[in-house]
């Protein structure tokens, strides 16, 4: 079990970490490039669970708003 998650953990820091390579080739400016490229794609690479999380927390605070939208006198400024 637990080599399985950490098989999935490695497998998932490889493919951020090449996708962070391959996007900041693709965006970066050539005429100022960034200090620590790898560095910085490696470490995306190691965070990735917290990204995953992130993404889902935001698909269900979308979710949660188009289910309960806001009637126009709820909408306004409480002083």
């Amino acid at each position: 079990m637990v080599i399985t998650l950490i098989v999935i953990y490695v497998g998932g820091w490889l493919t951020v970490s090449l996708a962070a390579i391959a996007a900041r080739r693709r965006l970066s400016d050539s005429e100022s490039p960034p200090d620590h490229p790898l560095l910085v794609s490696i470490a995306a690479g190691a965070v990735w669970p917290l990204l995953v999380v992130g993404l889902v927390e935001l698909s269900s605070i979308i979710v949660f708003a188009k289910a309960h939208p806001k009637q126009a006198s709820d909408l306004g400024i409480l002083a």
